[in-house]
């Protein structure tokens, strides 16, 4: 059926009065505003919609998915309501459902483009990659103009690693808004990952005029013009581990023979054999270093700059609590004498410069407490920090030893690791180091 009435009339104004109180946040006066509402009109499917919106607002998924069904089967076939059931559901992973929903929704308004913004967003919260970038191209092919889609399916293409598909859509937009700030974040980040240094640079020449205090865009622009900034911004760290959060552990652990976190954990165990300590897990990840530690006589505090990352760890129910914060941050803030054992594991390869982290580390720890961290190798003929292709940095152990020497650490042991990980294929060689506190003098 078609939407219902849309003419002015005394609900259509108590509707809109009601849904500036719940943007507003004043729940409660919309709450009975909507029970007048209710009364006045209950076969009428927008009361239950505007109460889906009041859900929402309230944190109330349950709720708000009840309204929005309630609405469908008060005016079944209404694009409107099929498009936010979908989306409700999509969010609770019930993508099979969601996805033929947005199916009957743009059948049934072919033309309307908010209702092709809300099914490619269903299939994209649906896990259906596939289906977002088809509908995301039939959207950009009905209407070329909305810029949203374009981008949308810009940015999907990259997730995908389709670069040059993507350069395609950025390169439009690029001509008819040439200062559009996602735009030329867009075309840097497609020329690196074609490789295309020249483009890269003159991209990030653009970007650094138009954002000149702009972190992220000075790293990138100091490595398109051959210069090694010798730490990234917290947005390059968190740009790739938000959106890799719920796979990393399979992708990791199974898919790159990932084995670093256990070894650690066995590490902490040799060091502390009757499982009495404290951690500060920096760069907690999912959490592995606490899974393969497991129950401790002790708190384990982890840090992590993605929260989505934070939200797997917590699942394991092992960790007292957490920090959304740099390392660096971390390390900074944390007070002395706090800890018997800190872990570092593949964080210091986004981090780089290690000169504010060990002294910090061994401010944090406790007289006789351990240190305990990973590094991608840099030989021994290379520099003391290398920034690879993969924007992670390598180190080397030498010099890596000779810091936590100078910073007052003792018993510094290097574990060498063949592989530390796979990567293309190939192993990764890698080191674990093992740097101990000295004891309180007796």
């Amino acid at each position: 059926m078609s939407s219902p009435a849309s003419t002015p009339d005394p609900l259509t104004h108590a509707l809109q009065q009601i849904r500036g109180l719940i943007e507003a946040g004043q729940l409660q006066p919309a709450a009975q505003a909507l029970n007048a509402a209710q009364k006045q009109a209950p076969l009428d499917a927008r009361v239950p919609l505007v109460g889906m919106r009041l859900a929402q607002r309230a944190g109330n998924l349950a709720g708000a998915t009840q309204a929005a069904r309630r609405a469908l089967a008060l005016a079944p076939g209404w694009h409107v309501a099929q498009i936010e059931l979908a989306l409700l559901l999509a969010q609770q992973k019930q993508g099979e459902e969601a996805v033929q929903l947005a199916m009957q929704a743009l059948a049934g308004a072919p033309k309307d483009a908010q209702v092709m913004v809300g099914a490619i967003n269903v299939a994209h919260l649906s896990g259906q990659s596939e289906q977002a970038v088809a509908w995301a191209e039939d959207g950009v092919r009905r209407f070329p103009e909305v810029a949203g889609i374009r981008l949308f399916l810009a940015r999907l293409l990259v997730a995908l690693g389709r670069p040059s598909d993507a350069q395609v859509h950025y390169e439009y937009m690029h001509s008819r808004v040439p200062e559009h700030e996602e735009t030329l974040r867009g075309l840097l980040s497609c020329a690196v990952r074609a490789g295309d240094n020249d483009k890269a640079a003159q991209w990030a020449e653009q970007l650094l005029t138009l954002k000149p205090d702009d972190a992220l865009v000075q790293y990138w622009h100091a490595i398109t013009h051959g210069q090694m900034p010798t730490t990234q911004p917290p947005e390059v760290v968190t740009s790739i581990f938000d959106d890799y959060a719920p796979s990393f552990d399979l992708h990791l652990v199974r898919g790159l023979k990932y084995q670093t976190p256990k070894v650690v954990a066995d590490a902490l165990l040799a060091c502390f054999p009757d499982r009495k300590f404290n951690l500060l897990d920096l760069g907690c990840g999912t959490g592995l270093v606490g899974v393969y530690l497991g129950r401790i006589d002790g708190h384990i505090i982890g840090v992590d700059l993605s929260e989505k990352m934070i939200e797997q760890a917590a699942r394991h129910g092992i960790y007292s609590r957490f920090h959304h914060i740099n390392v660096l941050d971390a390390l900074r803030e944390t007070p002395a004498d706090h800890y018997e054992a800190i872990t570092c594991t593949d964080v210091l390869v986004y981090v780089g410069d290690l000169t504010p982290v060990i002294p910090n580390a061994l401010r944090i720890l406790k007289a006789g407490g351990h240190f305990i961290f990973s590094c991608e190798l840099a030989t021994e003929d290379e520099a003391d920090l290398v920034l690879r292709p993969s924007q992670r940095y390598a180190h080397k152990a030498s010099a890596v030893e000779r810091l936590c020497r100078e910073a007052g650490f003792v018993d510094v042991q290097i574990e060498h690791l063949p592989t530390l990980r796979m990567e293309n294929n190939q192993p990764l060689p890698g080191f674990i180091v093992t740097a101990r506190k000295p004891a309180a003098a007796v």
